[in-house]
């Protein structure tokens, strides 16, 4: 699954970027062309996963940070609400979480953390986020032992009684080769999806992270090809998104799309978090 999406920081300098990083959320508002590449990513999973019986479990993660692996999460979530599906997503990085940023949650806000040590209940844990159509389980506090608790009894506790709850239970995983987070959440899952950053990472690291996968047996659902611009690649399929462009341009008045372009949608910087 190669697809165009955009996930980009902030100009500027250095320490303002690590803080601002953009998340940039699927709306109404999005370009045809952005929208069409996670229904054609929701189309591709429901087909591979449509065999399983119970909720679908789909673990989401990269080879390595800064690939825009948790705007997939998001995005991907929601275009399987928008196809009727009861949805949740769960902040799975419980070293760094940053979702609660793109999603304007607070950081005080219970989550996986307090609902594993039985400090919280799921049902309190748990944002309905009506404007995306999803749920969502933060992470919660940052805590020392994050791999011993995902890989605890009562995670597969908690991931098993989400699988009855909801159709579909995506997870947003720290990135394979900087910790053995996701492997041990790869147990869980019926499949992964791979984020891959075109132009940003190295084969070397690619390979290293799919190895890594292979020894937990887990399952690689599709790769999603980020930050591709068709249209400077040169390939083939700068005709078909060029064709689609100029024709929804005429017949539904759809603004012009750009694969790669530059605009912020959702961003929450951290005085915003602190009040919330």
């Amino acid at each position: 699954m190669a697809l165009s999406l955009s996930f980009l920081n902030r100009k500027g300098d250095k320490k303002e970027e690590r803080h601002e990083r953009i998340a940039r959320l699927l709306t109404d508002e999005c370009s045809f062309g952005y929208t069409e590449a996670f229904r054609t990513l929701r189309t591709n999973l429901k087909y591979v996963l449509d065999s399983t019986e119970n909720g679908h479990i789909v673990m989401v993660t990269s080879s390595v940070p800064a690939e825009g692996k948790s705007n997939v999460s998001i995005n991907l979530s929601i275009a399987l609400a928008r196809d009727n599906h009861k949805v949740i997503l769960l902040d799975c990085d419980l070293r760094k979480a940053t979702l609660i940023r793109y999603l304007k949650v607070s950081r005080r806000h219970a989550g996986i953390v307090e609902v594993l040590r039985g400090e919280e209940t799921l049902e309190k844990a748990v944002v309905g986020l009506k404007k995306e159509g999803i749920s969502f389980l933060p992470a919660g506090m940052i805590v020392d032992n994050p791999t011993e608790l995902l890989g605890s009894g009562e995670m597969h506790k908690l991931i098993k009684r989400l699988e009855k709850e909801y159709d579909y239970v995506i997870l947003d995983t720290p990135p394979v080769n900087a910790v053995a987070d996701a492997s041990v959440l790869s147990r869980y899952a019926d499949g992964c999806v791979m984020v891959v950053s075109h132009n940003q990472v190295t084969r070397d690291n690619v390979q290293a992270a799919k190895q890594q996968l292979d020894k937990t047996n887990t399952r690689i659902l599709g790769v999603v090809l980020n930050m591709y611009d068709a249209r400077n690649a040169g390939t083939d399929n700068t005709k078909y998104y060029s064709y689609y462009n100029s024709d929804y341009n005429n017949k539904y008045g759809y603004g012009s799309y750009g694969y790669g372009e530059r605009e912020k949608i959702a961003a929450m910087d951290e005085a915003d978090d602190e009040e919330a």
